[in-house]
């Protein structure tokens, strides 16, 4: 199928292709190539259902060198066979998705085993950002295991490099800890859901992942070429671990549920030292069981009112040298940093972090807008784009009347697509651009279906962006190709939103789904 997406640098389309038969063989160029062509053997086979067995001379011919970056790649596909030549193993992975896009688009249905055709073409690719992302809220409601696995396979086929885990929030904490079982037995479910479109559901909900299920999806991500960045959020978006745990609480008497709605709560962490011993236990479990070399610490919507009205809190404050306890934020994600720092790991922080200035050793994550991104990098910092009005999946897709429930604004594939994370930056401000994510907030998705209709193809659109060069690049190009490649989503069943708007059966409707008149 000649619908590439996202859109590689260079394509020189043949005449002839190739077809993968029950017969056809796939092996490394060298020895040190193995691990690469395993790999892709894995993907490829899964996928088509074919053996693709190692030969000595193979059709299917995985060679790396040194002379490209680690996720660059060049794809050759004719009447001779297949080569692939990466950087890395990365970039042997994402030229076997472009090799799986060169077929038709119902070898993403199931694998059946059967010959797979193969267009022709000789293909020159590489990304334009590091950092390609996606972030999954399961704090707002639980998705099952299978389903995260899912999700993956999708920003695998995306090129999309970064699975960005929201563990943790008001509505729900998502890590089962021996230390801890009140995160379990408490802080995992509510009592029920309220939205403003259906009122109270009256329904419990939840869910949590033991660290060997965690282990399994960040080993899955890695072997298809995705980092997992896990969220533990603190110290604000902490209700469920306060119910479960009050004594962590600046007020214990005033969480009495793990939250059913959402809200920014004025309850965060106490900042005790048992409530810090039980962040740096939370955080040792989640990086022992991911193997993370950046992790998220949230530090967004962190009111101060109850640190202020603290006695115990300011009397904490003045023992650290802190006047203001309005800026404990700021010495709660200094002292993190520095722990995380010195166990190797990267953190990350949504863009409040700055609020007092700039926070060396750390990755600022623009969400309010591409300014905070700005202005953190040209103070220095590494950044990675992803304002609200560009990225936010859980926002309405059009102005229809007929779309499901979601977040009040509207942000339509368009305005994805327009979105230019290096804009209005000069070279070194744009250097500290490590890349850009789409965020899928859950807070009004109770199903991963509803999530795939939130999340495709405004994802698809995101990950051009995050990957293809800006040059030359227009919607109307992206369109045709789009919608070809929606073919293929379409094959593996995904609920998808069509780009003329949602089917019948993934409208609103009249009841706990219906678009408020407000929205």
């Amino acid at each position: 199928m000649r619908a590439l997406l996202p859109q590689p640098a260079t394509v020189q389309w043949r005449a002839e292709g190739y077809t993968l038969t029950s017969t056809t063989t796939l092996g490394p160029a060298s020895a040190a190539a193995a691990p690469a062509a395993a790999v892709v053997w894995r993907l490829l086979s899964r996928t088509t259902g074919l053996p693709l067995a190692p030969r000595q001379a193979p059709d299917v011919v995985v060679q790396l060198t040194d002379e490209l970056a680690e996720e660059a790649y060049h794809l050759a596909v004719g009447p001779e066979g297949v080569q692939i030549v990466a950087g890395g193993q990365r970039g042997a992975l994402w030229a076997a998705q472009t090799l799986l896009q060169l077929g038709p688009a119902e070898i993403y249905a199931a694998p059946r085993g059967v010959d797979v055709p193969l267009d022709g073409a000789n293909i020159s690719d590489a990304p334009r950002f590091a950092r390609r992302g996606a972030m999954l809220d399961s704090a707002r409601h639980f998705v099952p295991l299978a389903d995260v696995l899912d999700f993956v396979d999708w920003l695998a086929r995306h090129k999309l490099n970064v699975f960005h885990w929201h563990l943790t929030d008001d509505q729900g904490w998502r890590v089962a800890l021996d230390k801890y079982p009140r995160l379990a037995t408490h802080a995992s479910w509510r009592a029920r859901t309220t939205n403003r479109a259906g009122g109270d559901d009256h329904t419990p909900h939840g869910g949590y992942y033991t660290l060997d299920q965690i282990q399994q999806v960040a080993d899955y991500a890695r072997a298809l070429g995705i980092e997992i960045v896990p969220e533990l959020d603190f110290p604000g978006h902490a209700t469920a671990v306060l119910h479960a745990y009050p004594e962590f609480a600046t007020d214990p008497h005033a969480v009495t549920e793990v939250a059913h709605y959402p809200q920014i709560f004025p309850n965060v962490l106490n900042l005790s030292p048992a409530a810090l011993d039980f962040v740096h236990d939370a955080w040792q479990a989640v990086i022992d069981a991911t193997g993370a070399t950046y992790v998220h610490i949230g530090g967004d919507e962190v009111p101060t009112t109850h640190w202020e009205a603290s006695p115990e809190v300011k009397q904490r404050a003045a023992a650290w040298g802190v006047a203001d306890v309005r800026k404990l934020q700021r010495w709660f994600t200094e002292h993190l940093r520095d722990w995380l720092r010195q166990r190797g790991v990267i953190p990350i922080g949504w863009d409040e972090i700055i609020d007092d200035g700039p926070v060396p050793g750390m990755v600022c994550q623009a969400w309010r807008g591409a300014d905070a991104g700005r202005r953190a990098a040209q103070h220095g910092m590494d950044v990675i784009m992803s304002p609200l009005s560009h990225t936010y999946l859980d926002f309405y897709q059009s102005p229809l009347r007929s779309e499901p429930y979601a977040q009040g604004v509207v942000l339509p594939i368009e305005e994805v697509y327009a979105f230019d994370p290096t804009a209005e930056l000069d070279p070194p401000a744009a250097a500290r651009v490590l890349g850009t994510q789409f965020q899928l907030w859950a807070e009004f998705q109770p199903t991963y279906r509803k999530l795939q209709y939130q999340a495709w193809p405004r994802g698809c659109a995101l990950a051009e962006v995050a990957w293809s060069a800006p040059a030359g690049r227009s919607w109307q190009a992206f369109a045709p190709r789009l919608e070809a490649h929606l073919q293929r989503l379409a094959a593996a069943g995904l609920n998808y939103r069509p780009l003329a708007g949602p089917h019948p059966w993934q409208e609103g409707g009249t009841g706990w789904f219906q678009r408020p008149a407000a929205d």
